[in-house]
């Protein structure tokens, strides 16, 4: 018999086996049998993005709207990558529902990208006295994850020690 639920066809028999695997190891790492990992997703979701900053840095597409159509996984693997998000921050967010969507808009001042949609997190992740993810997922709360400058500041001044 085959399980079917959100997307995932599963032996009814093995489905038990699957999860409690799959909670030891992580969404992330976890590889469904003859299917792939968060982290094979990942590396699919930087060649496209690779693709997306050749076009953009081609000016081909200066200021055009982007509108991406994919499953959740991917949704939420795009902002891991595009924010450098942890696997640890990745952990805490659940699936967009069917039909979801999630908008990043362009300050116009500095040109990054803040979050306009607010992500829904596993209760069990939800920190107290936060009544929405938007608390914790804002543009600022990843300025030094996404600001490039930040990670080669220092680099010249570090010098070996013995």
């Amino acid at each position: 018999m085959i399980f079917f639920s959100r997307g995932n066809f599963q032996n009814f028999a093995t489905r038990e086996t699957t999860i409690t695997e799959r909670a030891k190891i992580g969404r992330f790492f976890y590889r469904f049998k003859d299917g792939e990992s968060g982290a094979d997703v990942y590396d699919r979701v930087s060649s496209f993005m690779d693709s997306l900053y050749r076009e953009m840095d081609n000016c081909l597409m200066p200021d055009n709207n982007v509108f991406i159509i994919s499953h959740g996984l991917f949704m939420r693997l795009f902002l891991m990558r595009f924010y450098r998000w942890s696997v640890e921050k990745f952990h805490t967010l659940e699936n967009f529902d069917n039909c979801g969507y999630c908008i990043l808009e362009r300050d116009d001042q500095d040109g990054s990208f803040f979050l306009k949609t607010e992500l829904k997190t596993y209760p069990e992740h939800k920190p107290t006295g936060i009544e929405n993810s938007n608390d914790i997922f804002t543009k600022q709360s990843f300025h030094e994850e996404v600001n490039p400058a930040i990670h080669t500041e220092n680099i010249g001044d570090n010098k070996k020690t013995e």
